[in-house]
């Protein structure tokens, strides 16, 4: 019997939308979850290769044995580094090179690049940078002396994982074994000294050592991974684990809404069949029975289908992805199942618990009055309690940051601030004399029923609005990574660079047809005092800001007549003689504001300056940036020297030539870098693309839900008008006129309603700077306008055609 009506329920168009609008959350909710798992899981096994480890400790002191003992008792791979800076000579010539240390378990994750390919830094040998063997005039295979020792030149370093990215590391790179290091006597009371250890493991393994080290973490020490290590990467990966986690959210809001507006319309389609089973003497047991059976068969189909779809989605997306996607992402968790079939019964219980209950207390009396209608569950008291489900929910799913909830419930209290400005604005269309009378029509349909009109414009208005900021937050995501590396980006930077040498390299780079960029003065100096007071004791060394008073400051002038290369966000530009632009950061991190006095203390002098512009930094960036910009002139009594970049994609003697004629230069060879960067940035845009199709697909579901819902009072009104005179020609230009109305109202508000949130979501969750997107403006209302016309307009005519708008509808 279950199955039966089941079957004959199966050819009404109404449980057809439930079940597909549950199959789709199904699918998306998998596919989602598997693709953003797989690419996560992917994503962070290659970004752990930019620091050689999944964790690392930096310490300008070595670290306690104890440390390194509970590392392995917590069954963590660990490698030791140490950097310092040293002499080494090669046929007489001495050079200033920076020397990395490290063990034969170096590096953890990555590859280390050698020309031969494969090397190692055994005992007794170094591999060096190309530029150390041109500067010094050596060759593989002979002897270089480091510090007391003398090493043989094995190869040529290409390319090491954790090199990182700082212009102003000029020395080139010496890599040796950590046993060798007492041999050269570099390291001495007083060395500047770094070292770093690296970890790898299982993550509750690393988080487990990780809590055992922080209580006991030293001023000079730091525990990070990765997303914490600050460069352009981590944040740029930490950017976009925080979308796919916006994804899901829409994903699962929009299944929701999708699934609660079908099953709601479902039910109330059914009232007068159960009120004719009930009066032919149906019993409430044998109805509950059909009832429940026929949901079950609902979500047992839906969650086999939507599987299957699920992972033909997965399957797919992979197969177009291949080409930039890691070559083994590895097997998404369980959780993705999990996700998904709990996905299933949850909104099966809070979407359709209420709309069944009211179906199965539907009152014979009703086959009589079509009014009847039972009231169960009261709306004010079961949304409370399903709010609270819900966000329970949602704190599973995001955990409880006040930034992702804020943004929540902002979204939220728009969607029905939306609503209530959408009918606003059809209230403005009465006062408008329209001569169109399908126009008119439409208008006053609308007008007529403003509690249901009001909730359509909200869901719309919630629909569309998700839609744009998704795309959107997509769009500035990009946007910004390309800003990081534009096209034609350096991939070179000329450091020590003194005043007499610039006539003499800007020939050299025009013989070359090289464009240099602009040339930077570097003057290193030590901030002293603040407001005439000694700037370490206001601010200790692990204060916020104490990197800024606690080592040396590379500070740069601009002329007068160049605009500023950063945002001025507070004060005026340029700084005047005795003034300081600084960087808007630094100064919040420092408690600075514009007219603190500043004192700095360098090689010959000291002198003070008076802040007077707050400039936002974008350290993220692969250009120079400064702390201080001061005024032309200001810095001319100080040593200086001077900084500048290019881009040459050749391998030519250009390079050579220009390390050999001047020798006290430093190049530094970004390129690999670059192309690293480029790759996952890469990467990340196309799992993004991923992301918002599958979004759309929930968002189209919900709209056609919606959609569907009204028509069955559309088909009573429009058998009214035909039995009044009312040509199929009218009706059809009132229905598209209806939907425009709607779908205009709606585009409108969902743009209001986009803006704030990325507004929001930008400001606090991104770390990005807000600008108004007027294209959104232009291009959004009149989109959902010819959407819905399109949605609506192709369901309503297919009520007009042959004699169906003439039957009674009853389903």
């Amino acid at each position: 019997m279950i199955w039966r009506w089941f079957w004959r329920e199966w050819r009404s168009p109404s449980l057809l939308i439930v079940w597909f609008s549950l199959t789709l959350a199904v699918a998306c909710v998998l596919a989602l979850g598997s693709i953003s798992d797989r690419v996560e899981k992917g994503l962070s096994q290659q970004s752990r290769d930019f620091i050689a480890a999944d964790r690392v400790l930096t310490a300008s002191r070595p670290v306690s044995v104890e440390w390194l003992q509970q590392a392995e008792k917590n069954k963590l791979t660990v490698s030791r580094q140490l950097s310092f800076m040293t002499m080494a000579y090669a046929n007489d010539v001495p050079l200033l090179s920076s020397v990395k240390a490290v063990d034969l378990n170096y590096p953890l994750y990555g590859k280390l690049e050698t020309a031969p390919d494969n090397l190692r830094p055994e005992v007794g040998s170094v591999l060096v940078a190309p530029r150390l063997l041109a500067l010094l005039n050596a060759h593989p295979g002979e002897m270089l002396e480091v510090g007391d020792a003398t090493f043989r030149i094995a190869g040529e370093i290409r390319q090491e994982p954790d090199s990182g990215f700082n212009p102003f590391q000029t020395a080139p790179r010496i890599l040796m074994n950590y046993a060798d290091i007492e041999k050269t006597g570099a390291v001495q009371p007083g060395s500047r000294l770094t070292y770093r250890y690296l970890f790898a493991g299982a993550e509750q393994d690393l988080n487990r050592f990780g809590d055992f080290i922080a209580p006991q973490l030293r001023p000079d020490q730091r525990w990070f991974g990765m997303e914490q290590s600050g460069t352009a990467v981590g944040k740029s990966l930490q950017r976009a684990q925080n979308f796919l986690l916006l994804s899901a959210i829409l994903t699962l809001l929009l299944s929701v809404a999708a699934v609660a507006v079908s099953m709601s319309h479902y039910c109330r389609s059914r009232y007068n069949l159960i009120a004719v089973l009930k009066t032919l003497g149906a019993g409430r047991q044998s109805l509950r029975k059909l009832v429940i059976g026929q949901w079950l068969s609902v979500l047992l189909l839906a969650a086999v289908v939507g599987c299957s779809i699920g992972l033909l989605f997965e399957r797919g997306l992979m197969v177009l992805l291949a080409p930039v996607l890691p070559k083994a992402l590895p097997a998404a968790g369980l959780w993705p199942w999990l996700w998904s079939l709990g996905t299933l019964l949850f909104i099966s219980v809070i979407v359709g618990l209420r709309p069944y209950k009211q179906l199965l207390a539907t009152r014979p009396l009703r086959v009589l009055r079509e009014d009847v209608v039972s009231n169960v569950w009261p709306l004010r008291f079961y949304l409370p309690i399903i709010s609270v489900v819900v966000v329970l929910l949602l704190a599973a799913l995001v955990g409880f940051n006040p930034m992702w909830w804020g943004a929540l419930f902002g979204i939220l209290v728009l969607s029905l601030l939306l609503g209530a400005l959408g009918w606003c604005s059809l209230l403005l269309l009465r006062r408008i004399t329209l001569k169109s009378l399908a126009l008119r029509l439409a208008v006053n349909r609308l007008l007529r029923q403003p509690w249901i009109t009001t909730s359509q414009l909200s869901a719309f208005s919630f629909s569309f609005m998700l839609l744009a900021l998704l795309f959107m937050l997509r769009g500035e995501l990009l946007e910004r990574w390309q800003q990081q590396i534009p096209p034609g980006s350096p991939n070179y930077f000329v450091m020590n660079m003194t005043k007499q040498q610039l006539p003499e390299l800007e020939q050299f780079f025009t013989s070359h047809q090289i464009a240099p960029g602009e040339f930077y003065p570097i003057v290193r100096v030590r901030l002293t005092q603040i407001n005439q007071q000694e700037a370490t004791k206001l601010v200790k060394e692990d204060d916020p800001g104490g990197e800024a008073v606690n080592r040396e400051l590379n500070l740069t002038w601009l002329s007068i007549n160049k605009p500023s290369p950063n945002e001025i966000t507070k004060g005026t530009w340029p700084p005047k003689s005795g003034e300081v632009s600084i960087d808007d950061g630094l100064a919040e991190r420092l408690n600075l504001n514009i007219g603190d006095k500043l004192t700095f203390s360098g090689d010959t002098q000291t002198f003070e300056a008076t802040i007077s512009s707050l400039r936002r930094v974008d350290w993220e960036s692969l250009k120079p940036n400064f702390y201080f910009i001061f005024p032309e002139g200001s810095l001319d009594s100080l040593p200086q020297t001077y900084l500048t970049s290019f881009r040459y994609q050749q391998e030519g003697p250009a390079l050579v030539q220009l390390n050999r004629q001047f020798p006290t230069l430093s190049l530094m060879d970004i390129g690999s870098i670059l192309k690293q960067i480029s790759t996952v940035f890469q990467q990340v845009a196309q799992a993004l693309e991923a992301m918002v199709v599958l979004v759309v697909v929930c968002g189209v579901l919900l709209l056609l839900a919606q959609v569907q819902v009204g028509m069955r009072q559309r088909r009573q009104e429009l058998v009214v008008y035909r039995t009044l005179g009312a040509g199929k020609r009218l009706l059809r230009r009132t229905l598209w006129s209806e939907f425009a109305l709607l779908g205009l109202a709606a585009g409108i508000t969902a743009a209001i309603g986009a803006e704030v949130s990325l507004w929001w979501l930008q400001y606090k969750v991104f770390d990005f700077p807000w600008q108004p997107n007027y294209l959104m403006w232009i291009v959004l209302p009149p989109l959902c306008a010819a959407l819905l016309s399109l949605c609506g307009g192709w369901l309503g005519i297919s009520l007009l055609k042959g004699k169906a708008l003439y039957r009674r509808y009853q389903e």
